[in-house]
């Protein structure tokens, strides 16, 4: 006879009054109001799990929130939102189907699946009076390693099993928990206010509520969140699903799991098995449970929490296999992943690769492999850093040491071995964007003056003020800078059609010259001059007519002579909307949907290469190299000495990620590029375009789930910004 079944599992509540913590039913979260909790004390983690109905539509839910210790963190509920939010990109066949997210105001963030009736594992083990038999387990482990080959070939790491997110219902398994502990990741005391702390740290508490079971090694010392951690915590719920103990070793397993869940808890990542290859060693010796379904205690559970909870309206049918070991019962497969073919596919490199599982319990063990590379997955972040001031204008890289961001009327340093703040600098106010001058100065430009400042410390050198558009013209902004010289913009008062070129000695802070050009060749932004061994190039873009031709005019860089003016038919400079990169005697543009080479010298149309979509990115140049992304989310690396293609890849991304807020860009050694969109990063190899990982961080409040930023690179170390916050990625 089966054991009784606590109402916790069941769904029974003996009281409407909510009490915090627990979450009895009848308490009112969002849109959803509580039924009862499903968590099991002694096995709780860091987050809660409760039985709750959408008011709006009728439907049951399991509703994750975070863990009461955790829940006054402000830093960890954002952390916990945008995890939520991330975990719509998990999918798999046995990835329960996220429903709904909490929104950014929201007081208390909260993710619902749509999973009912369900119990969690230690539910379950309850329900059914101890541990599941064998098959069981081997199933579980089949659903287990599939979901995980499926998110490690895309890039993804779930960083949060453990046996209160794996749900079991009537349709099978069914796995939650998608960030958590990426979420608790440097959680720490609440500050005063909900302000989020300013130093950064690579570390992160114990987890505790009964979390340190299954946490890897590597991630109690410190180490962030990675594909083989997720294979250790599948290791770990497989055993306590049949041992029924969260700390069982080795020799309680029952003989014929003993081996495959002792390899995945090798103390050692390298030894632990890949997902696929595990998934294949589970269902190679698995039999059908009769008749096809899971243990009749844990379906009389279910029946039991549905028929005290019956839906107003019923929910939309799963879509979710059902052929698996632990569904529901008999029918034609709906399964279309073929986790044989995701390992050479994905490039994931993971475990002991292609081998026979490790015989981590026998006494002659095999000397252990190296650590082997993870093809798709990012790197551990050297270090975060989040700057609280609203950031005003793209920062700036110095001297491969500092990261100086503008704010709105500050500058804040940041030290780019450590992401240390070094110094912040109050009442620098202006219109233009920090440029370096040379040396240890960099420019800030005002509406009429600008000023120097220095890299180092902070400190204001000098201001310019002469330039105010009264006795000469006024700045605009600058337009190149050598280190001995600045050459910037200036305009007369109301004067249209004509504009200067002031040449500045930085030195003797004294006009050197200026020169006269036409209004049309007055740059369009900052930085818009091309600055050459003897010439200063200006282009007509900001103000020619709709039809005219891409022109430059060459001034000379000692005395702003006018050297020559020079067209280059087939590019409009005002309609085509075109960017220019000059390399050697080339120009090329990038305009709609083409990319075009130009000798500087001659105006001679060196080559043409159309790609499929509009290209919104500027490229990224090195050597003879050119590579960039159209809106179809396409990187291509061109050969600029004869316009050919080198290698194209379609980015693994969203659909209705708009490419419009994409970029490209390239590592310092030239060796990766970065195809950055409004999900993620993508760091490809330079020499074939095959991916080397991805990265997508967890954004802020109503930009959770989203990448609202760029890339900046140094020797060894890759900078990607998303929003205020900074992530310093070793790279090559």
């Amino acid at each position: 006879m089966e054991p009784s079944i606590p109402d916790r599992w069941t769904g029974h509540t003996d009281h409407d009054t909510p009490q915090r913590g627990d979450h009895a039913g009848g308490e009112r979260i969002g849109p959803y109001r509580v039924l009862a909790t499903l968590d099991v004390p002694e096995h709780a983690d860091d987050a809660r799990r409760c039985l709750a109905r959408d008011v709006r539509t009728g439907r049951a839910v399991v509703l994750t929130l975070p863990h009461a210790a955790f829940a006054d963190d402000a830093g960890y509920r954002v952390r916990f939102r945008a995890e939520a939010e991330n975990s719509r990109r998990l999918h798999g066949p046995w990835v329960a189907p996220v429903v709904d997210v909490a929104p950014p105001d929201a007081g208390l963030p909260w993710v619902a699946h749509g999973c009912f009736p369900a119990l969690t594992l230690p539910a379950a083990l309850a329900a059914h009076g101890g541990p599941f038999p064998e098959d069981t387990v081997r199933a579980l482990g089949t659903a287990l390693a599939e979901t995980l080959a499926v998110a490690h070939a895309n890039g993804l790491v779930h960083a949060g099993i453990s046996p209160q997110a794996l749900l079991l219902t009537r349709d099978g398994p069914r796995l939650t928990g998608y960030g958590l502990i990426r979420a608790a990741t440097g959680s720490r005391p609440s500050t005063p206010h909900g302000s989020r702390p300013e130093t950064s740290h690579t570390g992160r508490p114990a987890m505790g509520h009964g979390g340190q079971a299954g946490t890897p090694p590597e991630q109690r010392a410190g180490e962030p969140p990675r594909p083989y951690g997720d294979v250790y915590a599948l290791g770990a719920v497989l055993a306590y699903a049949v041992t029924g103990r969260k700390d069982a070793g080795p020799a309680a397993l029952p003989p014929g799991l003993r081996e495959p869940i002792a390899a995945c808890l090798s103390p050692d990542p390298a030894h632990r098995p890949q997902p696929a290859a595990l998934a294949r060693e589970f269902r190679s010796t698995t039999a059908p449970l009769s008749p096809g379904r899971m243990p009749h205690a844990v379906e009389t559970a279910l029946a039991e929490q549905a028929a005290h909870h019956p839906a107003d309206t019923l929910p939309p049918q799963l879509t979710e296999p059902a052929d698996h070991p632990l569904s529901a019962g008999p029918g034609p497969s709906r399964r279309s992943m073929a986790v044989t073919a995701l390992t050479g596919a994905a490039g994931l490199a993971l475990g002991i690769g292609g081998t026979a599982l490790w015989r981590a319990v026998a006494d002659d063990a095999p000397a252990p492999p190296k650590p082997l590379a993870l093809r798709g997955v990012a790197p551990a972040p050297l270090w975060r850093r989040r700057i609280e001031a609203e950031i005003d204008g793209p920062p700036l890289l110095w001297g491969n040491s500092r990261l100086l961001v503008p704010g709105k009327g500050e500058v804040t340093a940041v030290r780019l071995r450590d992401g240390k703040k070094m110094w912040t600098r109050d009442n620098v106010w202006g219109v233009g964007d920090l440029s370096p001058l040379g040396g240890d100065l960099v420019l800030k430009g005002g509406i009429r003056e600008f000023m120097a400042l220095s890299a180092r410390t902070g400190q204001v050198k000098w201001v310019e003020r002469a330039y105010d558009g009264e006795k000469r013209p006024r700045f605009r902004y600058p337009l190149a800078a050598d280190g001995r010289t600045l050459w910037f913009l200036a305009r007369d008062q109301n004067q249209e059609k004509t504009a200067t070129v002031v040449a500045y000695d930085l030195k003797t802070r004294k006009e050197r010259w200026r020169a006269s050009v036409p209004g049309g060749f007055g740059g369009y932004d900052e930085h818009s001059a091309v600055l050459r061994e003897d010439s200063l190039l200006l282009s007509n873009r900001s103000e020619s007519g709709p039809n005219e031709p891409w022109t430059y005019l060459a001034l000379g860089r000692r005395d702003g002579a006018k050297l020559w003016t020079r067209t280059y038919k087939g590019i409009l400079a005002v309609a085509d909307d075109p960017t220019e990169i000059v390399s050697g005697d080339l120009l090329i543009t990038i305009a709609s949907d083409v990319v075009s080479a130009h000798e500087i010298s001659s105006g001679r149309r060196r080559w043409r290469f159309s790609c499929e979509d509009f290209v919104y990115t500027d490229g990224a140049l090195h050597g003879r190299t050119l590579y960039v992304t159209d809106g179809d989310a396409v990187t291509y690396a061109i050969d600029v000495a004869r316009g050919r293609l080198r290698w194209r890849r379609r980015a693994a991304v969203d659909a209705a990620s708009p490419m419009s807020e994409s970029e490209t860009a390239l590592s310092h050694s030239g060796r990766t590029v970065f195809q950055i969109n409004a999900s993620e990063v993508e760091a490809l190899d330079a020499a074939d375009g095959s991916l080397r990982w991805r990265f997508a961080p967890a954004a802020d409040g109503a930009s959770a789930g989203a990448l609202s930023g760029s890339v900046l690179s140094v020797p060894g170390v890759a900078l990607v910004r998303n929003d205020q916050a900074f992530y310093a990625l070793p790279v090559d």
